[in-house]
């Protein structure tokens, strides 16, 4: 494979945070046509918009996204991928909650809405983002919102395997102890996506599209070089939200999502699980909605083999009138 960088060729555009005066948001665009759809991916808790925007050929989305006549963007909320503050400093409370992103999520809708003339957006959340951007999409800025889709979501589900990791179900306390932010490698990338994998399924990720996704994450956290092996910075403000859906506590209530929303998970997956998705779903009352379910994929089948599933569903769910 060609040197990643090579595949590196969105353009970057920093904005202002209303919310905190200085900071900056970053912005990865790939130009579509200019009367085209604008849509916004937003990430989860791991990965930055990277996760969209990997370079490789196959599984970059935002180039999908182009190809299906679209104009793509995606944000790096405060303190994931190049949208880290000038001071960071780890001893912090968690870093990026889910107030902070949502008001992230509105600086770039606005920014993008203006470029676009005044059109609305449609919105893509992964993972947590399912969380951030539906609890957008019910606020005062729903009418900015054309349509939205959940990928891989999160709701309201006990999940025991996350609550071993964050905290007592009862007590919040030792969310404390994560600090701002944590920091990942390629082996703690490698382990917790393999996790997933059932044996003899390697084939569905390719080893060249995981050393890219970290590649170019480390090469978007100036610091990532402070560490042996090198590593890169992710803010822990998510694991606030996240311990409270997997206490099946509801982040938001479906019901008054108005826009077509569509929700989509690989079959695999174990953080965004059936059972939770479509409990989800049937709450759902926008005259507009749709659930797809892709076999032989993870939480992470926008970087595998059924790639393409997840890009072309979710492209014709937006682009419907």
């Amino acid at each position: 494979m060609a040197d990643w960088r090579a595949f590196d060729i969105s353009e970057s555009h920093f904005i202002a945070s209303t919310l905190t005066p200085g900071l900056k948001l970053h912005l990865r665009a790939r130009d579509g046509a200019a009367k085209a759809m604008p849509v916004l991916f937003v990430h989860g808790a791991t990965f930055s918009s990277r996760l969209y925007d990997i370079p490789h050929s196959g599984v970059n989305w935002l180039q999908a996204a182009v190809e299906a006549g679209l104009s793509p963007y995606a944000l790096d909320i405060r303190g994931y991928g190049r949208s880290k503050p000038e001071s960071f400093p780890l001893e912090a409370e968690p870093y990026a909650q889910g107030d902070e992103a949502i008001a992230d999520i509105g600086d770039a809708v606005d920014w993008i809405t203006a470029r676009h003339a005044g059109a609305p957006v449609a919105i893509v959340g992964w993972s947590w983002g399912s969380i951030t951007t539906a609890r957008y999409a019910i606020g005062a800025c729903a009418g900015k919102v054309a349509r939205l889709v959940l990928y891989a979501p999160i709701f309201a589900e006990r999940n025991p395997s996350w609550l071993e990791m964050l905290a007592d179900p009862a007590d919040s306390s030792r969310l404390a102890a994560f600090k701002a932010w944590r920091r990942l490698d390629l082996a703690s990338t490698r382990h917790r996506w393999d996790a997933q994998i059932p044996t003899g399924c390697e084939s569905w990720r390719h080893e060249t599209v995981l050393q890219a996704l970290v590649a170019a994450s480390l090469a978007d956290d100036k610091d990532s070089d402070q560490t042996e092996p090198p590593s890169f910075r992710v803010p822990n403000g998510t694991f606030i939200d996240l311990w409270e859906s997997f206490n099946a506590r509801e982040p938001y209530d479906p019901a008054l999502l108005t826009c077509p929303v569509m929700l989509v998970r690989g079959t695999q997956d174990s953080t965004s699980t059936r059972t939770d998705a479509l409990a989800l779903f049937d709450r759902l009352q926008a005259e507009k909605r749709r659930y797809v379910e892709i076999a032989n994929g993870t939480h992470f089948i926008n970087a595998e083999a059924q790639a393409k599933d997840l890009f072309g569903s979710s492209h014709q769910f937006i682009a419907e009138l």
